[in-house]
């Protein structure tokens, strides 16, 4: 077997086994990844995003949901294994073209931390995704493929479609393809890219405009954000201390530390193409553009908005590897052992969670007393609703059920004082379940919860009004059957 055949297994290797910690039997239980699979069998029961359902993310999370449902139990986990291994295999390919000493570190490292249980949640978020397109564009933009920049363009579309923020780590490659010397002319370059991310853009717009919901999906999937999202107040050391905490927490901190130190020093080594390696600094500050914009991640919830320094870190390295001519960098032994320090933490937590694998699902949902009661009597669609915590619209998915009301989860409640101040929302929900006749409604809120006491008094009066508990557990939390 030859070192090349050698090399390349190590890397597939990696990506497998890595991606096996997180297959269906064994995948993190999270929230987020609830709603969005909850949003795929929406869509295949005939729902469009936005206007049958809320959620403030872009909609290809959606679609990708469904289509692992139309496969199967497995569907998603092969989708996303089949995307990692190919961003795996490209890297690779990269590094043999540039003739690093190791092609498969660099592989290894990005697979290593994209499945860091300390914070990908498993697998299924959006961010995820995006650092995986991330790392494809700088291969494809690095590697100088055909049709660069129409597939540039292409995995931008998908990249603002999946995750608005994270086209700005994608935005330093963009430009130095875009703007860079060669024989393509730099007016063909930008045709050919806004070519590619309107193969992305038209088609949704035409299927949001054909369902009646596009000014829906503008308004919750974009301007909410902005009008929401990143409108709280933090000083600019309250966000620096958020990704400080926030990096040593998940035990980032010393790859990030590494990878930058040695990105600043190729920019004054002796390097060939020091405009990469800049490119690829910004990306690396870019990438934590969530964090920053938000002030938010100060706690395990947000955890995965470090996700995409999986990719951008990666890729400094490349740069820092592959053109920095002095040999304390460039040295094999040198690489080794930065390689060795690079992989250490997440190859110590991805062992940490093998160890404990069928023990670190952590779905506290499925036994809970309320499941075990609504599986003796099975609701059917919009007959039941969970509201106040979303992780048990988990059951909505273990039934196969429609939510009576498009708000399937109630963050902004419990986050913002001024949010739906006139009542509007919480008065829509109400209005929902009765239109319906809703069986079940599992309360899991409590007053201490809502900014605003108006909001509860007016679900606290419906429920009182139109239910009788069935059973209440000494949180206060309650399943409720219609009067």
């Amino acid at each position: 077997m030859s070192k090349r055949y050698d090399s390349v297994w190590i890397a597939v290797s990696a990506t497998l086994l890595l991606s096996f910690l997180y297959c269906p039997p064994f995948d993190v239980f999270n929230d987020d990844k609830e709603i969005f699979r909850y949003t795929g069998q929406a869509i295949l029961k005939g729902m469009t995003p936005y206007s049958d359902f809320f959620d403030h993310k872009p909609p290809l999370i959606f679609f990708l949901n469904a289509a692992g449902l139309l496969l199967g139990p497995w569907g998603l986990w092969i989708i996303d294994t089949l995307l990692v291994l190919g961003a795996t295999l490209l890297l690779f390919r990269l590094a043999r073209k540039f003739q690093l000493s190791y092609p498969w570190l660099l592989p290894l490292f990005f697979n290593l931390v994209l499945r860091d249980h300390m914070f990908c949640n498993g697998i299924g978020m959006t961010r995820e995704y995006t650092a995986i397109l991330l790392l494809i564009a700088f291969c494809v933009a690095l590697g100088e493929y055909r049709r660069c920049y129409l597939i540039l363009g292409l995995i931008s579309g998908l990249t603002f479609f999946m995750q608005q923020d994270q086209v700005l780590p994608l935005l330093p490659f963009l430009a130095l393809a875009l703007l860079s010397k060669g024989p393509v002319p730099i007016g063909i370059r930008f045709l050919q890219a806004v070519t590619g991310f309107l193969i992305i853009a038209l088609p949704l717009i035409l299927y949001f405009a054909a369902n009646h919901a596009l000014a829906d999906a503008w308004k919750d999937a974009f301007v909410f954000n902005f009008n929401w999202y990143t409108t709280e107040k933090f000083s600019p050391m309250h966000r620096f201390k958020a990704i400080k905490n926030g990096l040593n927490a998940v035990n980032a901190g010393m790859a990030f530390l590494v990878a930058l130190t040695l990105g600043i020093a190729a920019l004054f080594l002796k390097n060939t193409r020091k405009q990469w390696v800049l490119a690829c600094f910004l990306s690396v500050l870019l990438s934590l553009s969530a964090v920053y914009l938000s002030g938010r991640p100060m706690g395990p919830s947000f955890y995965y908005y470090y996700l995409p320094l999986s990719a951008s870190l990666s890729t400094l390295l490349f740069t820092v590897f592959a053109f920095t001519e002095d040999q304390p960098v460039r040295a094999r032994i040198s690489q080794l052992l930065y390689g060795i320090l690079l992989c250490i933490m997440p190859g110590y937590a991805a062992l940490q969670f093998a160890a404990g694998l069928g023990r670190n699902n952590g779905n506290f949902v499925k036994d809970s007393p309320e499941m075990v009661y609504l599986r003796q009597h099975p609701p059917k669609d919009y007959q039941l609703y969970v509201f106040g915590n979303s992780n048990y619209d988990y059951a909505y998915n273990e039934f196969r059920i429609l939510s009576p009301s498009r708000w399937i989860y109630h963050h902004f409640w419990f986050w913002y004082d001024q949010w739906d101040a006139d009542l509007r929302q919480i008065t829509s929900i109400t209005e929902d379940l009765r239109k319906h006749h809703t069986t079940y409604i599992l309360d899991l809120s409590n007053p201490a919860l809502f900014k605003n006491a108006a909001h509860y008094a007016s679900w606290s009066s419906f429920l009182q009004k139109n239910y009788t508990p069935l059973m209440t557990d000494s949180s206060g939390h309650a399943l409720w059957i219609i009067k």
